[in-house]
């Protein structure tokens, strides 16, 4: 893995390179030093040169890579995305996307029963499908899905049992055939960053949020049903709007952030807010000037919301006053518990997705922590110190008793084993591809262990 210096150079420019990344703006050429790999070959392991988005069906994972801020730099037509099995880690097959980004992919099978992997080629602004088994290419949707803000695809099922698959991005909300690529409807605006919108299947809608606004969206056309303006912090980038769909719901639960108008240089600390909706977008309640960093996935289960803590990138964070993971009550707001984790060395927390009676929270810094918080209690149960930095722009996932996270600075995936005797997949890039909720549901079998780094070949 990459050290500190790495890390210090990704937080420092990675959210100005973002923004301004295009297919126009961007050198294709190597950074002086940085060394080259022109495939995956040099690997038998799944888990090397991809360091980004992740998904698992059928106990076969598939990863995306980085370009900028990894260790390696991928020569012309590198394989974007590959596929790796969980029980070795070895890998399947390597597919022929161009740079990817940050995304995940999507595994969906279409009426013919024809299986097929989405990747988004953020540069060419499009979505390539491509056969999971072979890596043909099977179709490309039209050139108009800008950003590389883009974290990953939801979608509907139509009255046909074919997808309808949902792409947000800084242009708007597309909604495009899984069957074909074709675009069924585009619903069009302007915002930061594409995030996932959640999907009620039974009432065929949608919830999706731009700057600014969440709207309830017809799933089959795209007309808009209901729309909120929301206030000051009010921008989105990549994470997920998720539906609250059990015994507390329906609730829709959302994240925002801030660029200005916060505390710290950059105005970007203590400037995230928490809101809960319901079914026709009446605020809830909202909890404003949170600690959340700027890419922060939100966590649902067992009633409870969980996000991040901290800053990254510009929004670096002084003191020990936010470190800590609070579960607020999703009916209410209140809290139901509060881990306080002054006691440890880390600058940030994105992410915190639920599994095994747990909330698995990754603190990245000098070095890396995977802290274990007892979901009902809030009690931290245990610790992982990685010994080094593991960062990746991307959510880590959940998935057969294992996490694996994206470390940029190994440029490959880290994996966590947290449990024995799980078989539940993770088939979206926030878990359930409509809810979105960043959680497992829980699995009788499960039993918790000692969580470990496992490396490929049975080393830890």
């Amino acid at each position: 893995m990459g050290g500190l210096n790495f890390i210090a150079v990704v937080v420092g420019v990675m959210a100005i390179v973002a923004l301004a990344m295009s297919a126009s703006a961007q050198d294709d050429g190597p950074p002086p030093g940085k060394p080259v790999i022109g495939d995956a070959a040099g690997s038998e392991w799944g888990t090397d040169y991809y360091a980004q988005g992740g998904v698992v069906v059928d106990g076969v994972a598939w990863f995306t890579a980085d370009q900028t801020y990894s260790k390696h730099w991928k020569a012309d037509k590198f394989p974007f995305m590959t596929s790796f099995g969980l029980d070795d880690f070895r890998r399947v097959r390597t597919y022929a996307f161009a740079d990817t980004y940050d995304s995940t992919p999507l595994v969906i099978e279409r009426l013919d029963g024809r299986w097929l992997v989405l990747g988004h080629e953020y540069k060419r602004e499009r979505t390539v499908a491509m056969d999971r088994d072979s890596g043909e290419v099977v179709w490309v949707s039209a050139a108009n899905q800008p950003g590389a803000y883009f974290f990953g695809y939801s979608y509907y099922v139509r009255g046909d049992g074919s997808k309808l698959v949902l792409v947000a991005s800084t242009n708007g909300l597309h909604a495009i055939s899984g069957e074909t690529g074709e675009e069924v409807w585009w619903l069009e605006n302007t915002t930061t960053g594409g995030v996932t919108p959640c999907v009620d299947q039974a009432g065929g809608v949608l919830y999706y949020q731009r700057d600014g606004e969440i709207m309830k969206v017809r799933a089959s056309d795209g007309e808009v049903l209901a729309s909120t303006a929301v206030a000051h912090p009010c921008v989105t980038v990549s994470w997920n709007t998720v539906l609250v769909d059990d015994e507390h719901g329906p609730l829709i639960a959302t994240y925002w952030m801030g660029f200005q108008g916060g505390r710290g240089e950059k105005g970007m600390q203590w400037n995230a807010a928490l809101r809960v909706y319901d079914e026709d977008l009446n605020m809830v309640w909202e909890r404003c000037c949170l600690p959340g960093p700027k890419k922060s996935t939100v966590t649902y289960a067992d009633g409870k919301l969980v996000t991040g803590t901290g800053g990254h990138w510009a929004g670096r964070y002084e003191g020990e006053a936010w470190k800590y993971l609070v579960a607020y009550e999703v009916g209410s707001g209140d809290e139901a518990w509060r881990c306080d984790l002054r006691d440890y060395d880390f600058t940030f927390i994105m992410n915190a997705p639920y599994a095994y009676g747990s909330f698995y929270a990754e603190a990245d810094g000098k070095s890396a922590k995977l802290f274990r918080v007892d979901g009902g209690t809030g009690e931290l149960v245990d610790v992982v110190d990685y010994g080094t930095s593991l960062a990746s722009c991307a959510q880590p996932i959940i998935a057969r008793g294992l996490m694996l996270s994206g470390d940029l600075g190994r440029d490959g995936v880290a994996v966590t084993r947290l449990a024995e005797g799980c078989t539940a997949d993770w088939p979206g890039p926030f878990g359930d591809p409509q809810t979105n909720a960043y959680a497992l549901a829980d699995e009788p079998g499960a039993t918790p262990v000692a969580m470990v780094e496992v490396k490929p070949g049975g080393g830890e």
